[in-house]
């Protein structure tokens, strides 16, 4: 009997998965290439195939996240968005504490590049909002430490962070709609900012998670 051409996409879709497979999950590809030969419908077939390249592609993401370089590259940037969070807790406590020079070159690394800029947002910020941003960052230092440590719970830990981000975000957001300044006037870059710090904690969940169920399972 002639041999269908979805029949031979199909084989070679699951012949590709299991050569993407990790090094470590070459069994579960010769498996799936012997599943694949024993569906007899070769629609049926050809789906099972599809299925398979795109489970091949997901075990070799996760292996690649593993690797020193890609936890090197996330460490930097839960850093990045840890240090951050400290930024205005340092500027308004400048400010406050008429330290000037210092809120002066704080003021420089933010739009505008004067603190005076920002002068009635920091009046009218309540003194619990600081401290929120602070434990935001800690948070997020937390979820490094034990990501570093290969220790469980850092997935949860910077989504904790970044829900009081998000929360000071909001309060921000009201403040600076009753004294008229905006911090950000580019909403690109506020969104982008919110954008990134998600992709962050959403590779941060499955660069933990296939370990997290290994070490509960």
């Amino acid at each position: 009997m002639r041999e269908t051409l979805c029949r031979r996409i199909a084989r070679a879709f699951a012949r590709h998965a299991a050569q993407v497979m990790p090094q470590g999950e070459m069994g579960w590809g010769q498996a799936m290439q012997n599943e694949c030969e024993a569906v007899e419908n070769d629609q049926k077939a050809l789906r099972w195939a599809v299925g398979c390249v795109f489970a091949g592609y997901w075990e070799s993401s996760n292996a690649m996240l593993q690797t020193w370089y890609a936890r090197g590259l996330l460490a930097c940037l839960i850093v990045l968005l840890g240090l951050r969070e400290f930024f205005a807790p340092f500027l308004i406590f400048s400010y406050r504490m008429h330290y000037l020079g210092l809120a002066n070159f704080l003021g420089m690394r933010t739009a505008g590049h004067d603190y005076r800029r920002l002068i009635p947002v920091m009046d009218a910020i309540p003194a619990w909002l600081p401290v929120l941003w602070a434990a935001s960052g800690l948070l997020f230092l937390a979820a490094l430490w034990r990501m570093l440590r290969r220790q469980s719970a850092s997935g949860l830990l910077f989504f904790l962070a970044f829900g009081l981000d998000l929360v000071g975000l909001w309060v921000v957001r009201s403040i600076q709609a009753s004294t008229g300044v905006v911090i950000t006037p580019n909403p690109i870059v506020r969104a982008g900012g919110v954008v990134l710090t998600f992709l962050t904690g959403m590779v941060l969940w499955r660069m933990t998670r296939k370990r997290d169920l290994t070490e509960n399972g």
